[in-house]
This record gives C-alpha cells, structure tokens and sequence, in this order.
C-alpha cells in the first residue's frame, strides 16, 4: 500500500495527522514525506492500529509518544499536556531577554518544553521546576533526562519551600474556564489531563494565586511570565498592574491572538 493509497482510504482522518504517523514510519518530515513510496508490508499493521486509535480522538503525539517543541523532540504521554506551537512565541520572547545565567523558576512544568528550551539555549541557567501532578513529572524526567539538562523537578502546589529567589519565573498554567472546557474539541477533554488545563474563576485562578506570592519569590526587577488564554490579557494586565508590575512586552501567538505577557517586578 502506498502513501496516497493511505490518504484515499482514511477521507475522515486529519491529513496531518496522517502526515504525522507515516513521518514516524519512514523516519523524515512532512516536507519530505514520499507521496507514492510502497509502505513495509511489516508496518502495515503497526499503521492501521495508531489510524484506530487517531479514530478515537487519541492525539498522534500520544500515539507515538512524541511532540516536537522547538526544534526538540519530546516524550509524551497522557499524564501531561501536549507542548503546543504556539508556545514557542513565549519562550522566543524570554531567549532574547535572558543573559544566560539567572536562576529560574517554571511552574507547572508539565513535560519541561520550556524549561528544557530554554536551558538547551542557555546551558548556564539554573532551573527548577515546579508541579503539583506527580505523574505529570515523571514526564518531565524522562525529558530531562532525555536532553541530559540539569533541572531540579519538585513537587509542590505552584511554588517550592525555598529561600532561592528567581530572576524569572514562567508559567503556563491551566487556564480553561468551565464553560470553555465543555466546547474543546474531543481530543484535548478526553485525553489530555485535566488538571492542567481547567481554572475556576473565568480561568483566572491559578493566576492569582501566583500573582499574589510571585513578587515573595523575585529579585528585584525579576520577570513574570506568563501563556494565557486569547480572551485573558487585559484581566491579567489589570491584576499585574494592581500587584505592581511593569507590562515588559505583551505578545501573540502564530494565529496573531494575544497569548502572553512579559511582566517585571517593581
């Protein structure tokens, strides 16, 4: 069976997601995908078991157990949310603030995308990062691991017992609201963990929570990062701005909606 004869006979299945498991097989990129190549008769099976489970609304990167972030590769697994694109505008916006060698603090690290970036980058950082799911950072240590990256992984309810104070602390934290879970598309409710994506309070909560103690945690002048959701800058600006901080940048995702905002500490 050939590649198009692959794409003819799953019409209801994503072509990028298609695109996605026949890369894993064939071992190249969605550019370089062969469009007319015969398929290994002994991968056939393999392909027809992950295009059941794509049938079932199981994201490819579970399926494969693999997202890439960055230009990185990254395990994954359903007990941690899967690194989006659209991430990477923040930490893009971080690299070009660090000098590369502060002491950094992640909450809610998850699978350590942005941690692992960022120290990738800036292999003088110091980091730790924080998460209240246990399992979600056995994710992150296999990453760490994986990219021989020296981060401190702990478990704690957004910050850690520490008398260490960060020159940046970022989060991406859950910021789903009630009414907004119901209406995401299937893949992310039913498969990706729900303790990361779900905050009470217009999706508000977890933000303030950091933003009441953050300033505890910080240099002087240290920065507060943060992803949020398209419909939340202006909120965050508010409560930011009323726990005197200083708007550094406020940025957009590659779809051009507002997504994060830089923040120092006055």
């Amino acid at each position: 069976m050939k590649t198009d004869e692959i794409f003819r006979a799953y019409p209801e299945v994503s072509r990028a997601d298609l695109n996605y498991l026949l890369c894993e097989i064939f071992s190249c990129s969605p550019a370089e995908l062969p469009q007319h190549q015969e398929l290994p008769e002994d991968q056939l099976p393999l392909l027809h078991s992950w295009i059941s489970r794509l049938k079932q609304d199981e994201p490819p990167q579970y399926i494969l157990q693999k997202a890439w972030f960055y230009g990185l590769e990254f395990y994954v697994d359903a007990r941690a949310l899967i690194p989006r694109f659209d991430t990477e505008v923040l930490v893009s916006a971080l690299l070009e603030k660090l000098r590369g060698d502060e002491t950094v603090l992640e909450i809610g690290i998850g699978s350590a995308a942005i941690s692992i970036t960022l120290k990738t980058h800036f292999p003088l950082l110091k980091i730790q990062g924080t998460d209240i799911d246990p399992q979600a950072l056995e994710v992150a240590a296999i990453n760490v691991k994986r990219h021989q990256t020296q981060i401190e992984l702990i478990q704690a309810d957004l910050f850690p017992e520490t008398i260490l104070k960060y020159d940046l602390i970022v989060s991406n934290p859950p910021y789903i609201a009630a009414a907004e879970y119901q209406a995401l598309e299937s893949r992310v409710r039913e498969h990706e963990p729900k303790l990361a994506l779900l905050a009470e309070d217009d999706g508000l909560a977890v933000y303030k929570r950091i933003i009441a103690k953050a300033s505890d945690y910080l240099k002087d002048s240290g920065l507060l990062a943060f992803e949020h959701g398209n419909t939340q800058q202006q909120a965050l600006i508010g409560l930011t701005e009323s726990a005197h901080y200083k708007t550094l940048q406020k940025g957009k995702d590659l779809a051009q909606r507002d997504r994060f905002l830089i923040l120092q500490k006055q």
